[in-house]
């Protein structure tokens, strides 16, 4: 069954964006595609090396702002964020899905602490 993209809005842009794993077995890294509605040639896939991936779905433990939260990818909102930051630093951020990002880097970036134990 094909897998169904979500849209989102940010900053007057709509993008397509899923978050899903390599393969079937769910043991590889997950990642998050994310794709301009106007400009379909212009995708992010951002890949997140940790050690215990299911906590993507539930939420990784991590520290934003000094305040304890979770990183959970199925919810817009982390999504958003990363669209925006990715807009805001597209000199070094390529939109293009055939070189993948490290998605631990760019939240790191983005201020959010995740505990050493959970980074591959």
């Amino acid at each position: 069954k094909m897998e169904r993209f979500r849209k989102i809005v940010v900053d007057n842009a709509t993008y397509q964006w899923l978050f899903r794993y390599y393969g079937h077995d769910y043991r590889k890294e997950p990642y998050v595609l994310i794709i301009n509605d106007t400009t379909p040639d212009k995708a992010l896939k951002i890949e997140f090396p940790i050690t215990d991936h299911f906590l993507l779905n539930s939420g990784l433990p991590a520290v934003f702002q000094g305040e304890q939260t979770v990183i959970n990818l199925n919810r817009p909102k982390l999504i958003s964020q990363i669209i925006q930051y990715c807009l805001d630093h597209e000199e070094e951020i390529p939109w293009d899905e055939h070189r993948p990002l490290n998605g631990i880097s760019i939240l790191q970036k983005m201020e959010f602490e995740i505990p050493p134990i959970f980074l591959k």
